[in-house]
């Protein structure tokens, strides 16, 4: 039986913890506790409705050579798909992946050329969708991933 004590006090007794949390993991946490990342993964994007052509979907897609933004290098990539809301709705994001210094672009400068670069990206103007969620995040990277398994029984 395996045990892990939660951060509530409760404990959850198991025969196998199958841990999909990613970052957030407690497990996770425990294991990468005071490593600096090696790097960020920057996220911007929309939901937006109006996509006449939505049947289609892009998997690291990019359009761009590496640019100047800032004082950093990057290039970005893009994944796009039609979201579940409705026929004529689409999920669009830019990303890219960066160091941990501290003169890296923001995500408000990467919003600001998402503006820019999405509509030739998919063949729109913004004026003809309309914006119902605007999305960023960023993500911590490491150059040890995957994780090995370092506890029994769990995944």
């Amino acid at each position: 039986m395996q045990v892990v004590l939660l951060d509530d006090g409760t404990t959850l007794v198991s025969r196998l913890i199958l841990d999909v949390m990613g970052n957030s993991s407690p497990i996770v946490c425990q294991i990468r506790w005071g490593q600096r990342p090696d790097g960020v993964c920057l996220v911007v994007g929309t939901c937006a409705r109006g996509f006449e052509n939505n049947s289609t979907s892009d998997l690291i897609y990019t359009r761009t050579p590496v640019t100047q933004v800032g004082s950093s290098k990057t290039q970005y990539f893009w994944e796009a798909f039609p979201a579940g809301s409705g026929p004529r709705d689409r999920t669009t994001y830019m990303f890219t992946y960066l160091d941990v210094t501290p003169n890296r672009p923001s995500l408000e400068q990467m919003l600001e050329d998402y503006w820019d670069l999405m509509p030739p990206y998919q063949g729109i103007k913004l004026e003809d969708v309309e914006i119902l969620r605007v999305l960023f995040g960023l993500f911590p990277t490491y150059q040890s991933s995957p994780l090995p398994p370092t506890f029994d029984r769990i995944l």
